[in-house]
């Protein structure tokens, strides 16, 4: 009577310290055997490659040589299949990660000369993109400064232009030592006249006015500018020049308003030219 108190003995056995899925009539997951495998592997790798690998030959082989442990119903031995199969499957993974590790060591020396070469042509790409874009800001800046210089002599022009318009107007007057318009004007103040009419202001005497500007060769004149002369060895008289060598100017007393050539006394007696604007 006392022998049908007895638990019954396992019909499982252990593989490497584990117990198979048969232990404890065979109520263990699938999952806690893959656990516990787990940890087998992980104990393995803590020795040298060589014990390692010896272990774990010797517990694989130990499995297959025991095929009976496992066949105590149909589902035992399914369990068996399963097992057999995710030992081989980690196995044959864990080879393929150190042949993936080395592989990938392999490549990196490669990677890098890549990268630096990629690098390098980055550089080079971006040193003639700078380069081409500096020309560029260069030959605009160029432009742009010869459009400006164009623009400043299109408005010098335009102010030439009323200036000439105005002593044109006055052609006829008579000369008046001292006036300054509007019946009547000497040369310089005929010049600062016609000025003032192009909102320019210039001095009322000769000597000033000769030096109210930026001054130019008598072969550079353009319309507008004012040509200077001199009288016995002193600047006193000055014309507004209209081109093609005339301009307009008050002679000197008796005379009127008129215009004529620049060399109309000789061209001995040019002083310069000057440009007000």
């Amino acid at each position: 009577m006392a022998s049908s108190h007895r638990k019954p003995r396992s019909t499982g056995s252990r593989i490497a310290g584990i117990w198979t899925p048969a232990d404890d009539g065979g109520n263990q997951s699938l999952g806690e055997v893959e656990q516990k495998i787990d940890d087998l592997y992980r104990r393995a790798d803590s020795a040298t490659e060589r014990r390692g690998s010896a272990k774990r030959t010797q517990k694989i082989n130990s499995v297959r040589e025991q095929p009976s442990s496992f066949a105590a119903t149909p589902h035992d031995h399914y369990d068996q299949a399963q097992l057999m199969s995710r030992l081989t499957a980690r196995r044959r993974n864990a080879t393929d990660a150190h042949l993936t590790e080395r592989s990938t060591t392999t490549r990196k020396p490669q990677e890098a000369t890549e990268s630096l070469r990629t690098t390098d042509e980055t550089r080079s790409d971006l040193g003639t993109a700078k380069a081409t874009v500096q020309r560029k800001l260069s030959t605009a800046r160029a432009l742009l400064s010869q459009l400006a210089a164009r623009e400043r002599r299109n408005e010098a022009a335009a102010l030439a232009g009323q200036a000439i318009a105005f002593a044109r107007a006055q052609v006829g007057k008579p000369y008046v030592w001292g006036a300054a318009g509007p019946g009547s004007y000497d040369s310089s103040g005929l010049a600062q006249a016609a000025w003032k009419a192009a909102g320019v202001t210039l001095p009322r005497i000769i000597t000033d006015q000769i030096d109210a500007g930026t001054t130019v060769p008598l072969a550079d004149a353009q319309p507008g500018d004012l040509v200077f002369f001199h009288f016995h060895d002193e600047v006193s008289h000055v014309g507004v020049y209209v081109g093609d060598g005339m301009m307009i100017h008050a002679p000197k007393p008796g005379t009127y308003v008129r215009e004529e050539s620049i060399h109309y006394d000789g061209t001995a007696t040019v002083h310069g030219v000057v440009r007000p604007a």
